[in-house]
C-alpha cells in the first residue's frame, strides 16, 4: 500500500486540479464515498441516526456532501457545525448543495445530537491538524462511546505528520480516509485511535500519483517476490556465509537469538564468532554453526586483537553481523569501527554495533559493500545527536535526515510502525505485536535481515523483508503463547510459518 505524508497529499491535489480533476470535484467524490461508507455502518449496526460533526474546513465539506446523500436515501441525518459557517471555497460550494439537512449550530443541541445518534462521523480537523483541541470540542468527542464513530480522513486531534494525538482526540472504530494513508496513520498513537482504516480512491489522475513519492507499506503479497526461490541443485554455499560478532561474557543469548534466527531464515552457513568459554555450552544447545574462538579482556568482551582472524572469515564470506550483545568496551569500540571500514561484505550493525560509532558516524559512508543499521530510537538519537523524544516527535523526519547524511546506507528505525529507508525510499511495517516489546527481539530482528543480505538480497530489500517477516513471526507467536507469555525464541521459532506462507504463494 502507498503511503503520503501531508505535504505529498497537498501536492497530489494541487496537481489533481491542474490536471483536470478540481478540488470541488475531489471534494465531491470524497463526500459521496464518505456518505456510502455511513450508509453501511448504519445498516450494518442498525442504527437509525446519524450526527455528522463538521469543521469550518474541507474536512467539512466532505461532510456536508454525505449528509445530502444519506438525506436523500431517506437517512435521519444532520449536520452538526462544531467551528461555526464553512470558510475554505470548496467547503462553501459543498455548504450550499445542501437541501434539507438538519444543520446544528448550538453547543446544547449538538450535544443533544452526538448523545442520541447511532452513528458519529468526526469531521471537524484534516489533515493539517497540529497542537492542542479546544476542550469544548474534545469533550463532545468523549460523549456517547456507545455509538458506532467514523473519522473522515485522520481522527481529529491527530497529527497525520507524526502521529501524535492531542488529549481529547477523536477514538474512531473506522477511519475513511481519502487518495492514500497518511504517515502519521502508520505510526502510534494515531494509529490505535485510527481504529480500522479504509482507503477510498477520489479521483486523483495516474498522471500525479505516478510523479510525487510515496512510502510503501509492505502486505503479504510483496514478500514472496522479494525471497527467493530454492533450486533443486543448490547447496549451503548458495545461500550466503554469515560472520556473526555477537555476544560476550555476560550476554552469550544475543549471539544465540541472532545466529538461530539468521538460520531459520535460510542461511547457508553460520560462522559465529564467541568468547571460548561460552563455545561448549552454546554448541550444546546450538550445533548448527561453524564456531570461532574469540579473545577476551577481563570483562569478557572482545579486544580489538580479534581484527584479523575476523576479516580473514569475512573474505569468503557474503555478510558480517555486528553489535548484538557484544559490549561497548574501548576495545570493542575499536574493532567494530575497524571491521566496518574493511569488511568486503554488507555489514549489519545493531545494538552496541551502533552505540560503539556514535561518536564517529562518519565510518558508515566507509563500508565498502554497504551497511545497515538497525537503531531503536534511544540509539537512533545517539547516531543523531538528538534527544529520543526529538527522533519519536518526527521518526519520519529523523530518518529523512539521517538519508542526507548517509546516503548509501539503509536505517531500520524500530518501534511501532518501523520505519526502514535507504537510497532516498521510505517503507513503514504494518505487522508485529506489544508482545514483542522485550529484550531479545531485536537480537532476532537483526538475524532476519542479515540472513537475507548474506543469501545475496538487496540490503533495503533484506531490511524490509526481515522487518515485516519478523513482525509476521511475532504475531503467530503471540496467538500461540499470548503477547504477554511472548519470548524472543518464539518468534524465532515461529519463522516456518511465515516462510511456509510465503512459500504456499509462489
Amino acid at each position: 500500500m502507498k503511503i503520503v505524508t501531508v505535504s505529498q497529499m497537498k501536492e497530489l491535489e494541487k496537481c489533481s486540479d491542474e490536471n483536470g480533476v478540481s478540488y470541488l470535484m475531489l471534494m465531491k467524490n470524497a463526500g459521496a464515498v464518505l456518505g456510502k461508507w455511513i450508509e453501511k455502518f448504519m445498516c450494518d449496526n442498525m442504527c437509525s441516526r446519524a450526527v455528522l460533526l463538521s469543521g469550518s474546513g474541507n474536512n467539512g465539506g466532505d461532510c456536508f456532501i454525505a449528509a445530502q446523500y444519506l438525506k436523500s436515501i431517506g437517512k435521519d441525518v444532520s449536520v452538526a457545525l462544531v467551528c461555526g459557517v464553512p470558510r475554505t471555497e470548496t467547503a462553501v460550494s459543498a455548504f450550499s448543495l445542501m437541501d434539507g439537512v438538519t444543520v446544528l449550530t448550538h453547543y446544547e443541541d449538538i450535544k443533544k445530537a452526538v448523545m442520541e445518534a447511532g452513528v458519529i462521523v468526526d469531521g471537524v480537523f484534516g489533515t493539517g491538524f497540529h497542537g492542542k483541541l479546544d476542550s469544548s470540542i474534545a469533550s463532545l468527542f468523549s460523549m456517547n462511546s456507545d455509538a458506532f464513530r467514523i473519522a473522515v480522513d485522520v481522527p481529529s486531534g491527530g497529527n497525520a505528520a507524526n502521529g501524535k494525538v492531542s488529549e481529547g482526540c477523536f477514538r474512531a472504530d473506522v477511519t475513511i480516509t481519502f487518495g492514500f494513508k497518511k504517515f502519521g496513520m502508520t505510526q502510534q498513537p494515531l494509529k490505535e485511535y485510527c481504529g480500522k482504516t479504509i482507503v477510498s480512491d477520489i479521483g486523483i489522475p495516474e498522471r500525479c500519483t505516478d510523479v510525487y513519492p510515496v512510502i510503501i507499506e509492505p502486505g503479504f503479497s510483496y514478500i514472496p517476490a522479494l525471497l527467493k526461490k530454492r533450486t533443486i541443485d543448490s547447496h549451503k554455499g548458495t545461500y550466503g556465509t554469515l560472520v556473526s560478532v555477537t555476544g560476550s561474557r555476560y550476554m552469550p543469548g544475543a549471539a544465540f537469538l541472532s545466529g538461530k534466527s539468521a538460520l531459520r531464515s535460510g542461511l547457508g552457513l553460520l560462522k559465529q564468532c564467541m568468547i571460548p568459554e561460552n563455545i561448549l555450552p552454546a554448541a550444546a544447545a546450538f550445533p548448527e554453526p561453524v564456531y570461532i574462538p574469540m579473545k577476551t579482556d577481563e570483562n569478557g568482551c572482545y579486544t580489538e586483537d580479534n581484527y584479523s582472524e575476523i576479516i580473514k572469515q569475512t573474505e569468503k564470506s557474503s555478510a558480517l553481523l555486528i553489535g548484538c550483545g557484544l559490549g561497548t568496551s574501548e576495545c570493542a569500540a575499536n574493532l567494530v569501527k575497524k571491521l566496518i571500514e574493511n569488511a568486503n561484505c554488507p555489514v549489519i550493525l545493531d545494538a552496541d554495533g551502533i552505540n560503539c560509532i556514535k561518536d564517529c558516524t562518519e565510518i558508515i559512508d566507509k563500508a565498502q559493500a554497504g551497511i545497515i543499521l538497525t537503531p531503536h530510537p534511544a540509539e537512533m538519537a545517539r547516531l543523531m545527536g538528538m534527544s529520543t523524544s526529538e527522533i519519536q516527535d518526527d521518526r519520519y523526519g529523523a530518518c529523512m535526515k539521517f538519508l542526507e547524511l548517509h546516503p548509501n546506507a539503509v536505517v531500520v528505525l524500530k518501534g511501532a510502525g518501523t520505519i526502514t529507508a535507504g537510497r532516498g525510499s521510505l517503507y513503514v511495517n504494518n505487522t508485529g505485536n506489544p508482545g514483542m516489546s522485550t529484550g531479545g527481539s531485536g537480537d532476532v530482528l537483526a538475524g532476519i535481515i542479515a540472513s537475507f543480505a548474506a543469501q545475496g538480497i538487496s540490503l533495503q530489500a533484506s531490511a524490509v523483508l526481515g522487518v515485516w517477516i519478523h513482525g509476521r513471526a511475532g504475531d503467530l507467536a503471540a496467538e500461540k503463547y499470548s503477547m504477554h507469555s511472548l519470548l524472543p525464541e518464539d518468534i524465532t521459532d515461529s519463522l516456518y510459518k511465515v516462510f511456509s506462507e510465503a512459500e504456499n504463494m509462489w
